[in-house]
Order: structure tokens, then sequence, then C-alpha cells
């Protein structure tokens, strides 16, 4: 009795490498509607990065500007959404979202426009092209102290005020 079951577990474990070889063997030998596209740089980072989340109040006198900033590695994306509070007319808030590198000396550094414009909001996400200090640059042309609503989500890091 155990000799039969000893052989009926054998058969069956056999059949099953049978039919996974058979699967393999069908699977291989069958036309792909697939076509391998080569890995392009900018597309895939084996580093790690940390994770946060932030909303942060900006408070924008009248005729006044500033830029409020964030550090990112090249390849760390960010999820953005940002809302101007108490702005009557959107035509006087001009914004621009850019990245800059950090200078070295006397070199000059490099900066990328990413948006620029007139509104009393936006929302976007960006994957860092290089390392360096990415972010926005508000200028309220307003006669009213106005407030930014900036929520921010992804793999960056606050600047140190």
């Amino acid at each position: 009795m155990v000799m039969k079951i000893l052989k009926h577990d054998r058969v069956l474990r056999n059949l099953g490498l049978t039919l996974a070889f058979l699967a393999i063997t069908n699977c291989a030998g069958q036309s792909s509607d697939w076509v391998d596209v080569p890995l392009q740089n900018g597309v895939f980072y084996q580093q790690r990065f940390d994770f946060n989340s932030n909303v942060i109040e900006i408070p924008l006198n009248a005729q006044q500007d500033l830029e409020y900033m964030v550090n990112m590695k090249q390849g760390g994306s960010i999820s953005y959404d940002w809302q101007a509070e108490n702005l009557a007319d959107p035509e006087l808030l001009l914004t621009e979202f850019h990245g800059h590198t950090i200078r070295k000396d006397d070199m000059p550094g490099e900066v990328m426009f990413y948006k620029e414009g007139r509104d009393e909001s936006s929302e976007g996400y960006l994957v860092a092209p290089f390392n360096g200090i990415h972010g926005w640059y508000f200028s309220n042309e307003s006669t009213e102290q106005i407030n930014i609503i900036l929520t921010i989500s992804g793999f960056y890091s606050l600047m140190k005020e």
C-alpha cells in the first residue's frame, strides 16, 4: 500500500513537471505582441528618496514678490497644487515654476522654467531634471495682501529658513 502511494506521488510529480515544461515551451514558441523598448536616461533611478507632504501658507503683501523653493535630487518627483486666497483679479498675480542648479564659485548656474503665467491657481507634477532647487516665484501686483496655499507631496526637502 505504501509503495503504491509513493509510486502514485512520483507519477503526479512527473506529470506536474511535464505540464510545466509544456507550458514554458508553448509560451516560448508563440509570437509575442510586445516590442522591447530600450531604457532611456531619466526614466529609472535606483536610489531611495524620503517622501514628504506639506501644506504651506505663504502670505504675500501687496506689491510684494517672493520665491518658495524646495531641494530635489534628479529623478525625485513632486505633485503640487497652489491656490491664491483674497485675490480679486488673477491677472495681478505673476507666477513662475522653475528650478536651478546650486551655483559653485563664480561659475554660472543653470535654470529651467517649467511654467509661467498669471492665474489664481495651478497644479501639476514634476520629475526633477537635475539636482537643485525647484519651486515657485510669486509676484502680487494687487493692492491687497493675499495668501498662497501650497500643497506639495513627493520626494523633496524643505529649504531651511
